[in-house]
C-alpha cells in the first residue's frame, strides 16, 4: 500500500517541552507492522542540523523503539549506492522541516527524488513534517512561501 503521512507542523520535543506529534509518530510506526521498525530520517531541509538529528534520534530510538538511520546530504561523502541502500533498508522514511526548495534542489542533484519515489512505490511509509510534508506535492502553501514544484518526487 502506498502511504504518505504529511504532518503540517509541530515539534518532536525541544527545550524540555513534550513532543506534539506523538500520536502521529506512533501511527507511522504502527503502519510499518513492526515492533522496532527501521526509520530513516532525512534532515536536508534543515541543512542537516546536528541538533535536529540528535533530537530526532533520541526521540524515535528511545521513546518510540525505532532503529534510526540518517541520510545526510549536505557534507556527505556517501555514494549514490549508499543513499539507495539506506532508503531501501527503511521501513519508514521521515523528512524533517526547513527549506523545501533548497532540499528539493539537493535531492535532484543527488538523485534522491527518484530513490524516494521507488521506495514509495514499493510500499515504504513516507512521512514528513513541514517542509518534509509539502515536498511530496506539486503545490502547497505555508506561512512563509507559496510552494510549487511540477516535478515533485511523488
Amino acid at each position: 500500500m502506498r502511504t504518505i503521512i504529511a504532518i503540517g507542523g509541530g515539534e518532536i520535543g525541544r527545550d524540555g517541552k513534550p513532543p506534539e506529534t506523538t500520536a502521529i509518530d506512533q501511527s507511522i510506526i504502527r503502519m510499518t507492522g513492526k515492533e522496532s521498525p527501521k526509520i530513516l530520517f532525512i534532515p536536508t531541509a534543515s541543512n542537516d542540523a546536528e541538533g535536529y538529528i540528535d533530537l530526532f534520534t533520541e526521540y524515535f530510538r528511545n521513546k518510540l523503539n525505532c532503529q534510526v538511520d540518517v541520510l545526510r546530504l549536505i557534507e556527505s561523502s556517501d555514494s549514490h549506492d549508499d543513499f539507495q541502500g539506506k532508503i531501501n533498508d527503511a521501513d519508514a522514511i521521515y523528512v524533517g522541516g526547513g527549506n523545501p526548495v533548497s532540499m528539493l534542489n539537493i535531492w535532484k542533484k543527488n538523485g534522491i527524488d527518484g530513490l524516494l519515489k521507488s521506495a514509495y512505490e514499493t510500499g515504504t511509509i513516507i512521512s514528513g513534517l513541514s517542509a518534509g510534508a509539502i515536498c511530496w506535492f506539486q503545490k502547497g502553501l505555508s506561512d512563509t512561501l507559496k510552494f510549487e514544484d511540477p516535478d515533485a518526487p511523488l
